[in-house]
C-alpha cells in the first residue's frame, strides 16, 4: 500500500489497518498524549491517543528523519558495539 492510498482512507479505517497490520515499535508521551509509533506497509505511522477522553485524536505518517529525532532517547544501539 502506498502512502497516498493510506491517506485517502478514512481515519477509522487507517487506525484499524495500522492496529491490525502494523508493528508497534515504541511510544512516547507528549503533553497529554500517548503517541505510538508503528511500522506499516514500508512507512512509519504515529497514532496520537488521548487517554483522558479515551480517543484517538490523530494518525499521521512520520518520515525516517523525524523518527530518529523524536525517538532518539528510546533507541538503544549499544548491542551493536559489543
Amino acid at each position: 500500500m502506498s502512502i497516498d492510498e493510506f491517506m485517502s482512507m478514512s481515519k477509522p479505517e487507517r487506525v484499524h489497518r495500522v492496529l491490525t497490520g502494523g508493528n508497534e515499535l515504541m511510544y512516547r508521551i507528549y503533553l497529554h498524549y500517548t503517541i505510538k509509533l508503528f511500522y506499516f506497509s514500508d512507512f512509519f505511522v504515529e497514532i496520537w491517543y488521548l487517554p483522558s477522553s479515551n480517543k484517538i485524536d490523530n494518525i499521521r505518517i512520520v518520515e525516517m528523519d523525524d523518527v530518529m529525532h523524536l525517538y532518539d532517547k528510546e533507541i538503544d544501539i549499544t548491542d551493536l558495539f559489543k
